[in-house]
């Protein structure tokens, strides 16, 4: 509970002077008493979480890369030479949808897509380039500076457990409705 008071905090005071749309949603979200249901205090924090990141790294990015064309940059960091269907898994995005943003990122010449061989089958891997490398460099040190500070509000026991958790339930619901990512 401390983090998501936390992160509303945060937004209240800090980052809700852009969007109308987001701090609507905001303002919907910090004023709803929480009643202990845990999926719905897992929705507000995953949408909070979700604002507060576009905001803060609209602030702090020196760059005409979107957030969504970060975050692509920042899996294909963590996954080097993905193939693009598994991208998609990970983004929990539409190939189709996944593609406009892929053809921007090669345009500005942060990503090269290639053709490769997985199990006797062509596949489009993803890579980032030198300059990809070097955007996310810049950046990434912010964020993961900031993602450290979050992370110190939680014993390194409670941390892991806590992801443990969220993966558990996480694997149970993809699992339960079938998820297919096309």
């Amino acid at each position: 509970m401390l983090s998501i008071l936390f992160l509303q905090y945060i937004i209240k005071t800090i980052l809700c002077k852009e969007n109308v749309y987001d701090n609507i949603i905001l303002k919907e979200v910090i004023m709803t008493q929480n009643n202990g249901d845990l999926f719905s205090n897992i929705g507000q924090t995953s949408k909070i979480l979700k604002i507060f990141a576009i905001r803060f790294f609209n602030k702090h990015k020196n760059t005409n890369v979107s957030f969504n064309e970060f975050d692509i940059i920042h899996t294909l960091k963590t996954n080097p030479n993905i193939h693009q269907r598994d991208l998609a898994k990970i983004l929990i995005r539409g190939t189709a949808n996944l593609s406009k943003d892929l053809n921007s990122l090669e345009q500005k010449k942060l990503i090269k897509r290639f053709i490769d061989i997985k199990n006797n089958r062509m596949v489009k891997k993803i890579q980032l380039t030198d300059l990809g490398h070097k955007l996310y460099n810049e950046i990434g040190v912010i964020f993961e500076k900031y993602a450290k500070d979050l992370e110190n509000l939680y014993t390194e026991e409670e941390y892991k457990l806590f992801n443990s958790y969220l993966d558990r339930l996480k694997n149970k619901l993809t699992e339960s409705v079938n998820m297919v990512f096309e």
